[in-house]
């Protein structure tokens, strides 16, 4: 059957791990995976503290959602459902990129003018064409231009939020690239989400001060609130899975087909919370994230938006010295441990406010988002 095969392959992922691990005495595979980075089993282990105690905000946004959708019974399809559906808006690229640049205009004038100047030019290759790779992503290079691809669409409010989030990457790389030297100029992969996700959030928050409508509100807030969910809620739940099925191979125990759905039926009854209805089918969903594959990655998504929202709150927030500090973590590239690059801007990853202050964010979007609907 595909599923056992499936199945051996993830364990086989998961032995593979281990066995690295313990060749090089780590204590086990997610202190190795964190070495790296120099980050402590206690970010991980906090992470999942935090979300753990967050999880009934996110089961009255499911019964928000049901209610809404006007449901007896919510399943794991219906939360891609629009809960603001046919809001109508045209952003041709160039309006596009007015738009973005508007919206981090609190990054200062060389920030912003770069920006519009390389978007208007011929750092992203924008629009759709045959053969042409989907998604988006943005390249940087050490003595060139960042390079962006993606498939614009001008009605798709989404594809204006990805540029964003793509130009906070190459504006990351450009910053890199002119303040250190080519060994340290590319940043890891633990701070890479942080200057992509505080795009999003100025963009955001810009849209919705300047909204006139509740159902524009309600749009935008949604969109919001699915973020998070997706980043912070969703992820801390795959880096949980993680954790538990390496901790049972480490302790000999095979994971055949029944002993992960198991697991991670578990995991879906927290998160999802009691008024969810559970398909039997999810419980394969832990066979297909490809991320399993390459494991203790997904946690970073998680710290990475959780350390976005709260270097936004304190930009826009904050005077010139926050802002100074907060180009200066762009400016750092790989120079310092990334804890000690975020640090530096002004949140402390190794303590929980940072994530328990993005819990509450969310919070107060989903009490907000109550009262639109």
């Amino acid at each position: 059957m595909p599923r056992h095969t499936l199945a051996a392959t993830l364990h086989g992922s998961v032995q593979r791990d281990v066995f690295y691990a313990q060749a090089r005495r780590y204590p086990s595979a997610l202190h190795a995976a964190l070495f790296p980075d120099q980050v402590p089993v206690t970010v991980y282990d906090n992470l999942i503290a935090a979300v753990r105690g967050a999880l009934d905000s996110l089961h009255r946004y499911y019964d928000l959602r049901r209610r809404a959708l006007k449901l007896r019974q919510i399943h794991h399809y219906d939360t891609y459902v629009p809960l603001v559906p046919g809001l109508r808006t045209y952003y041709p690229w160039d309006k596009a990129v007015e738009l973005v640049v508007a919206a981090l205009a609190p990054l200062g004038s060389e920030y912003t003018s770069t920006l519009r100047q390389g978007l208007l030019a011929r750092w992203c290759d924008r629009y759709e064409n045959v053969g042409k790779q989907s998604g988006a992503f943005s390249a940087g290079t050490y003595d060139g231009a960042p390079y962006i691809l993606m498939n614009y669409q001008p009605r798709v409010l989404d594809h204006v939020f990805t540029l964003a989030h793509e130009a906070g990457h190459s504006m990351h790389s450009w910053y890199s690239a002119r303040s250190q030297p080519f060994q340290y100029y590319d940043y890891s992969i633990f701070v890479a989400e942080v200057a992509s996700t505080f795009n999003e959030q100025l963009l955001s928050r810009y849209l919705l001060q300047r909204a006139t409508t509740d159902r524009q509100r309600a749009y935008l807030i949604t969109r919001e609130i699915d973020d998070i969910r997706a980043t912070i809620f969703r992820q801390t739940m795959f880096a949980e899975f993680e954790r538990q099925i390496h901790a049972l191979v480490e302790q000999h125990e095979p994971l055949t087909i029944e002993r992960l759905r198991s697991v991670y039926r578990e995991l879906l009854e927290a998160y999802f919370g009691p008024r969810f209805t559970l398909d039997e089918e999810l419980e394969l969903e832990c066979l297909r994230i490809p991320h399993f594959y390459r494991a203790f990655y997904v946690y970073k998504y998680a710290t990475g938006m959780s350390a976005a929202i709260a270097l936004a709150n304190r930009v826009l927030e904050g005077g010139q010295a926050e802002l100074d500090a907060y180009l200066g973590f762009l400016r750092g590239g790989s120079s310092r441990d990334p804890l000690d690059l975020l640090r530096d801007a002004g949140v402390d990853m190794e303590r929980p406010e940072p994530v328990q202050a993005a819990l509450e964010y969310f919070d107060r979007r989903v009490n907000e988002l109550a009262q639109l609907l």
